[in-house]
């Protein structure tokens, strides 16, 4: 059976305002287009981490810095919209079928993921890893496709729909690395601006990895998201393909050390990347 190695706490979270309010400030700031109701119906959806979490309206008013009273109409209206539904315990919410339709839909019109399935099955099971493929939602790399080594003893909790944040995790180093200067300079101001008195520390770490990634075409974290798990990570771009993707490739930091990451993990994601460049899936 599986060993579940799960993880004991939070990434960390700065700044007085929660980071969702943060992005929404900024996106209706001087905007008469902007729906301020719809983003933060949308802010709702976004706070549930994964498909299977249950929040209460209190802990999605923390993750998301909107008001009780606000969330609470909030989820009462997606609710009955079916794009949320009630746990066991009547009180707290989960995600419900009308998600799930978005997310289908979705996948529908982007066929890379199902394009890369087969070899990033094969990178897990040759490393008897987990292989996520992530894309960019805000500031978070968001799970689509996760992939497991067949016979492999030992995994983590994510699953699809993970939320990964760009300031604390490998992958979003690499999906950060992938991106031009224009897209990337906006989101970097961000996490400058919320990460606080953390900045210099996180930039180090930033310059790091965009170094890797230009030299190798990967970037290593150790203990970056969690202490206890280390990851490789590299961007992708497919033609045609909606959004930015990233491939991470963790695992417990006991059997993944640096010097695994480095010798044989890494590699390895470059020759799964260069087979499916070979027939043009990436570029």
């Amino acid at each position: 059976m599986a060993e579940a190695l799960v993880p004991t706490r939070e990434p960390r979270r700065t700044g007085a305002t929660a980071p969702q309010e943060a992005g929404l400030l900024d996106l209706e700031d001087g905007d008469r287009q902007f729906v301020t109701a719809l983003a933060r119906g949308l802010q709702v959806l976004r706070a549930f981490r994964d498909a299977s979490e249950m929040l209460g309206n209190r802990e999605i008013a923390a993750r998301t810095g909107l008001p009780k009273p606000t969330v609470s109409r909030l989820t009462h209206t997606l609710l009955s919209l079916g794009y949320l539904v009630h746990g066991q315990d009547g009180e707290r919410y989960g995600l419900g079928p009308a998600v799930l339709a978005l997310s289908a839909a979705f996948l529908r019109q982007n066929s890379f993921p199902q394009m890369a399935k087969p070899y990033l099955q094969d990178l897990a099971t040759a490393v008897q890893a987990h292989v996520a493929l992530g894309l960019l939602d805000g500031l978070h790399c968001v799970y689509v496709q996760l992939w497991r080594g067949k016979g492999q003893t030992i995994t983590l909790s994510s699953e699809v729909g993970f939320h990964l944040p760009l300031a604390c995790s490998v992958m979003g180093m690499a999906t950060l690395a992938g991106m031009d200067e224009e897209q990337r300079g906006p989101l970097v101001e961000r996490l400058r601006r919320e990460s606080g008195a953390e900045w210099p520390a996180l930039e180090r770490t930033m310059q790091r990895c965009f170094a890797e990634v230009a030299e190798h075409g990967f970037c290593v974290g150790v203990g970056i998201w969690r202490p206890e798990i280390n990851a490789v990570a590299a961007p992708i771009h497919s033609p045609g393909a909606r959004g930015i993707f990233s491939v991470n490739v963790s695992g417990p930091a006991f059997l993944m050390t640096e010097a695994v990451l480095r010798r044989d993990t890494g590699p390895k994601l470059m020759e799964t990347i260069a087979r499916m460049r070979a027939l043009g899936i990436v570029d």
